[in-house]
């Protein structure tokens, strides 16, 4: 089949196109001849393209979900330790308390989801949003966030040592009495994030942007600053 042909076939399943559709289901000829085959291949590629719904059981025996839809899904207090959620939707979810250690995550929804007091020691969340999040007390011990959106996010007494959030957006994220110890920050956003009393030693902020954040009562000690220089003015180590 030619390409103007498949374009042809993907613009009427995009419109409902009803009439060859029944067509082509009320003829076994059609069926089986090359046309009739490759909407068929059509219609399982766009099938397969929308977020799947599954039960919390379901969830909880296999500890896999992959581009699922589990928005405003309760799984508080579920140990998920090596769970597979990559590309699934849990905006608004309930997760607190959850154990997610070394989970897989990359490309997860979790908009405004609560994940208070959970546990995700070692879990990959690069290229997540995470936007209006609330991870207060939350163990994000040695996770990836690199590149994730944590915009407004509620960061409360978190552990962040030895974190990846190279090139995380952090736009006013409250991270008041976090521990960013050891942190990587690099190219990160933190245009207004409120960083007071926060533990950042040797956290490294290079190239970072931090307009307008609060930085009150903050431990910079031997952290790489924005410019490549430390708190006390000596050179990036």
């Amino acid at each position: 089949m030619n390409f103007k042909m498949l374009l042809i076939i993907l613009m009427i399943l995009a419109t409902g196109g009803l009439p060859l559709a029944l067509y082509v289901s009320n003829n076994e000829d059609m069926a089986s001849s090359p046309i009739g085959q490759q909407l068929a291949k059509v219609k399982n590629s766009l099938q397969s393209l929308k977020l799947k719904k599954v039960s919390v059981d379901q969830i909880l025996k296999t500890k896999r979900c992959v581009g699922c839809d589990l928005r405003e899904i309760d799984l508080s207090g579920a140990d998920l330790s090596g769970a597979d959620f990559r590309n699934s939707d849990l905006s608004r979810a309930n997760l607190a308390k959850v154990k997610l250690k070394d989970a897989k995550m990359s490309g997860t929804r979790l908009t405004e989801a609560k994940l208070t007091f959970a546990d995700l020691d070692g879990a990959d969340l690069h290229d997540s949003q995470l936007k209006g999040a609330d991870l207060s007390d939350a163990n994000l011990f040695n996770i990836r966030l690199d590149k994730a959106d944590l915009s407004n996010a509620i960061l409360h007494r978190v552990e962040l040592r030895d974190a990846d959030l190279i090139g995380a957006t952090l736009k006013n994220a409250d991270l008041t009495q976090a521990s960013l110890y050891g942190t990587r920050l690099t190219d990160a956003n933190l245009t207004g994030a409120n960083l007071s009393n926060t533990n950042m030693r040797y956290a490294n902020l290079l190239h970072a942007v931090i307009k307008d954040a609060n930085l009150k009562g903050a431990d910079l000690q031997l952290a790489v600053m924005p410019d490549g220089t430390t708190a006390y003015g000596t050179t990036q180590y």
